[in-house]
Protein backbone atom coordinates (compact mmCIF):
# COMPACT_ATOMS: atom_id res chain seq x y z
CA UNK A 1 0.00 0.00 0.00
CA UNK A 2 3.13 2.34 0.58
CA UNK A 3 4.50 1.94 -2.33
CA UNK A 4 1.06 2.56 -4.47
CA UNK A 5 0.82 5.73 -2.46
CA UNK A 6 4.39 7.44 -3.03
CA UNK A 7 4.26 6.07 -6.59
CA UNK A 8 0.50 7.56 -7.32
CA UNK A 9 1.68 11.13 -5.60
CA UNK A 10 5.16 11.45 -6.86
CA UNK A 11 4.02 12.04 -10.34
CA UNK A 12 7.13 13.69 -11.26
CA UNK A 13 9.57 11.84 -9.43
CA UNK A 14 8.21 7.85 -8.71
CA UNK A 15 5.58 7.54 -11.45
CA UNK A 16 7.84 8.08 -14.29
CA UNK A 17 10.47 5.73 -12.98
CA UNK A 18 7.96 3.67 -12.26
CA UNK A 19 6.92 3.55 -16.11
CA UNK A 20 10.53 3.25 -16.87
CA UNK A 21 11.41 0.69 -14.84
CA UNK A 22 8.19 -1.65 -16.54
CA UNK A 23 9.75 -0.59 -19.73
CA UNK A 24 13.43 -1.97 -18.87
CA UNK A 25 12.34 -5.02 -17.52
CA UNK A 26 9.72 -5.36 -20.76
CA UNK A 27 6.29 -5.92 -18.83
CA UNK A 28 3.11 -4.70 -19.27
CA UNK A 29 2.56 -0.78 -17.88
CA UNK A 30 0.01 -1.65 -14.74
CA UNK A 31 0.00 0.74 -11.41
CA UNK A 32 0.40 -1.46 -8.24
CA UNK A 33 -3.12 -2.66 -7.30
CA UNK A 34 -4.68 -1.55 -4.09
CA UNK A 35 -5.78 -4.26 -1.52
CA UNK A 36 -9.40 -3.14 -1.00
CA UNK A 37 -10.91 -4.63 3.13
CA UNK A 38 -14.33 -5.36 1.32
CA UNK A 39 -13.44 -6.93 -1.91
CA UNK A 40 -12.73 -10.27 -0.48
CA UNK A 41 -10.46 -10.93 -3.28
CA UNK A 42 -8.15 -8.05 -3.63
CA UNK A 43 -5.17 -9.27 -1.22
CA UNK A 44 -5.01 -11.96 -3.82
CA UNK A 45 -4.56 -9.62 -6.81
CA UNK A 46 -2.46 -7.62 -4.81
CA UNK A 47 0.19 -10.45 -4.15
CA UNK A 48 -0.31 -11.97 -7.43
CA UNK A 49 1.01 -8.13 -8.57
CA UNK A 50 3.66 -8.54 -6.31
CA UNK A 51 4.91 -11.76 -7.90
CA UNK A 52 4.27 -11.22 -10.96
CA UNK A 53 6.51 -7.43 -10.85
CA UNK A 54 8.65 -8.66 -8.91
CA UNK A 55 11.86 -7.97 -10.56
CA UNK A 56 10.30 -4.03 -11.45
CA UNK A 57 9.55 -3.97 -7.60
CA UNK A 58 12.90 -5.02 -6.54
CA UNK A 59 14.75 -2.66 -8.80
CA UNK A 60 12.57 0.99 -7.85
CA UNK A 61 12.91 -0.25 -4.71
CA UNK A 62 16.86 -0.87 -4.41
CA UNK A 63 17.27 2.69 -6.33
CA UNK A 64 18.83 4.41 -3.14
CA UNK A 65 17.99 8.33 -5.19
CA UNK A 66 14.19 7.28 -4.75
CA UNK A 67 13.99 6.80 -1.24
CA UNK A 68 12.16 3.48 -1.43
CA UNK A 69 14.44 1.12 0.39
CA UNK A 70 12.81 0.94 3.65
CA UNK A 71 10.05 -0.61 1.31
CA UNK A 72 12.51 -3.43 0.03
CA UNK A 73 11.25 -6.98 0.22
CA UNK A 74 14.23 -9.72 0.85
CA UNK A 75 14.74 -13.13 0.06
CA UNK A 76 12.68 -15.06 2.66
CA UNK A 77 9.85 -12.18 2.57
CA UNK A 78 9.65 -12.95 -1.07
CA UNK A 79 9.20 -16.60 -0.32
CA UNK A 80 6.80 -15.90 2.18
CA UNK A 81 4.61 -13.92 -0.24
CA UNK A 82 5.20 -16.68 -3.26
CA UNK A 83 3.74 -19.19 -0.69
CA UNK A 84 1.01 -16.87 0.02
CA UNK A 85 -0.16 -16.60 -3.33
CA UNK A 86 -0.84 -20.30 -3.64
CA UNK A 87 -3.01 -20.37 -0.15
CA UNK A 88 -5.01 -17.13 -1.70
CA UNK A 89 -4.74 -18.81 -4.94
CA UNK A 90 -6.91 -22.22 -3.72
CA UNK A 91 -9.13 -20.16 -1.47
CA UNK A 92 -10.38 -17.81 -4.05
CA UNK A 93 -11.02 -20.94 -6.39
CA UNK A 94 -12.43 -22.46 -4.12
CA UNK A 95 -14.89 -19.37 -3.12
CA UNK A 96 -15.53 -18.40 -6.65
CA UNK A 97 -16.75 -22.00 -7.53
CA UNK A 98 -20.54 -21.92 -7.17
CA UNK A 99 -22.28 -20.60 -3.70
CA UNK A 100 -20.01 -22.34 -1.07
CA UNK A 101 -21.88 -23.53 2.42
CA UNK A 102 -21.08 -22.73 5.93
CA UNK A 103 -19.81 -25.88 6.60
CA UNK A 104 -17.19 -25.45 3.32
CA UNK A 105 -16.14 -22.16 4.77
CA UNK A 106 -15.87 -23.13 7.90
CA UNK A 107 -13.05 -25.80 6.90
CA UNK A 108 -11.31 -23.65 4.23
CA UNK A 109 -11.11 -21.07 7.13
CA UNK A 110 -9.37 -22.97 9.15
CA UNK A 111 -7.06 -24.16 6.50
CA UNK A 112 -5.81 -20.89 6.14
CA UNK A 113 -5.46 -20.11 9.76
CA UNK A 114 -3.64 -23.56 10.05
CA UNK A 115 -0.73 -22.36 6.96
CA UNK A 116 -0.82 -18.98 8.81
CA UNK A 117 0.35 -20.20 11.88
Amino acid sequence: HQLLFKIIHSSTVLLPAWLATLKDHNLPIRMILCDVPTCWNSTFGVVEFFCEYQVAIEDITNKRKLGLTELTLHGHEWDLLLQLQDVLKDAMLFFSHGTPNLPMVILAMDYINEVFT
